[in-house]
């Protein structure tokens, strides 16, 4: 066992990919997350399997992706005959299998696959709780076994209770006194202001005060992941310790008039997403080059602990070659990702392209190398009409791969029933 590293797997909730300082972003302050940044590798074209807390997590877990776990929204049940990292890892591995924080895959006690240390609450109240129960497990760990230690942070999550994603001004009513230090709206606002005028009639001063409100609860959580990462740091775990940390989904964060999440444009379905090895992996290092999807992280994390793949990975693919200077001669061409919320959209991205697909037939185009903010719609041109063609190959072949779960759950939307109907049209296609 003493050639398995120690995992330590920290994840935030609702967090834009690019609110992150050492990314660039002068409108927040993130120094312990810029160090896990410096420290290692991070995936710059990485993407959660959908973008909603339940059914991201669950495709962590197992990887496989929204249409096969049978979460394919809040709400609805992990199908029990799936095994998730933590039953694997511990029966598989012979790790120590730790869990504090957030879980949130329903159907599934965290009791049932790991020694849970700590529940979770909002990120205000429980975040710190959570760090502390995981530097108390850093300091008194004492088995032989490697550990997998999860820590499932809440925040920036609070946005959705405290900082008026619900509605109204949030938890504190905008001050006069921080006028000069909210941070603009995005560039891209005015491309969707049908949606922003619908966000309950809030005006460009409610949309900044939101954004600012978001950023410091960034700011929170990445405290809380300092003193973490600090305690692993002076622990006699420090060189044998791999480090992941993303997050489940992003946040509108005003970027076309949106908030919140459930929708394939970037800010939603875009994360943020860094490994590191010490000794293994390029420090600063930034890979721009590999497409990246949420299921990628039980395969890359049965990569570390070297144990076989979870049953029935056909998209999942492991990043550590990645990360560690050894890539793969050949790598994937696309990502799909899948929502079920409303009507529903599949977004489908290349290097260069994405195209969001949506159940009522619409597709849009976006050319993400020259349009990276989405502003311009390609889809009824020459260019944007190959675009559609080819990515509607890809999704044959992704279709083709898929086990789906033909199990629909009360809860599941109608939107669901519309893919799985279309899925099965799209699989006896190819």
């Amino acid at each position: 066992m003493k050639d398995r590293p120690n995992i330590l797997f920290i994840h935030v909730d609702q967090m834009h990919h690019r609110a992150i300082s050492a990314y660039g972003n002068r409108h927040v302050k993130t120094p312990a997350i810029d160090r896990i940044v410096k420290d290692g590798c991070s995936l710059m074209t990485a993407y959660t399997a959908m973008p909603q807390c339940c059914p991201a997590r669950a495709s962590w877990y197992t990887g496989r992706m929204s249409s096969e776990t049978g979460v394919p929204v809040n709400g609805c049940g992990l199908l029990a005959d799936l095994p998730d990292l933590g039953q694997w890892l511990g029966k598989r591995g012979g790790y120590e299998c730790v869990y504090a924080g957030k879980w949130h895959i329903n159907g599934r006690s965290v009791a049932r696959s790991f020694r849970q240390i700590y529940g979770s609450g909002k990120g205000e109240f429980g975040d710190g709780a959570i760090a502390r129960a995981c530097m108390g497990f850093l300091e008194n760990y004492k088995g032989d076994k490697p550990f997998f230690l999860n820590a499932g942070f809440m925040n920036p999550h609070d946005c959705c209770y405290t900082a008026g994603a619900t509605g109204g001004q949030g938890k504190f009513r905008f001050a006069k006194e921080i006028a000069d230090k909210l941070p603009p709206l995005p560039k891209n606002f005015a491309n969707n202001q049908k949606v922003a005028a619908r966000t309950r009639g809030w005006k460009e001063l409610d949309w900044r005060y939101y954004i600012y409100s978001y950023y410091r609860l960034v700011e929170m959580v990445d405290a809380e992941i300092g003193r973490l990462y600090d305690a692993l740091a002076g622990s006699r775990f420090a060189r044998n310790t791999v480090v992941i940390f993303t997050a489940d989904h992003g946040d509108g964060l005003g970027f076309h008039g949106k908030l919140s999440k459930g929708y394939m444009e970037e800010e939603a379905w875009r994360v943020p997403l860094v490994i590191v090895h010490p000794g293994k992996i390029e420090k600063g290092k930034r890979d721009t080059e590999h497409l990246s999807i949420g299921v990628d992280m039980a395969a890359t994390i049965c990569d570390y602990a070297k144990v076989p793949p979870l049953p029935k990975m056909t998209i999942a693919k492991s990043l550590k070659p990645i990360v560690e200077g050894d890539p793969p001669s050949k790598w994937r061409d696309y990502i799909v990702g899948e929502s079920f919320l409303g009507g529903g959209q599949i977004g489908i991205r290349d290097k260069k392209h994405k195209s969001i697909h949506y159940g009522d037939g619409l597709v849009k185009v976006y050319d993400l190398v020259d349009d990276p903010l989405e502003m311009k719609d390609l889809a009824s041109g020459a260019a944007g009409k190959a675009v559609i063609k080819r990515h509607k190959g890809y999704l044959r072949q992704y279709v083709a791969r898929l086990e789906l779960c033909t199990r629909v759950d009360r809860e599941a939307p109608g939107a669901y029933k519309t893919y799985l109907d279309w899925y099965r049209k799209v699989k006896e296609e190819a």
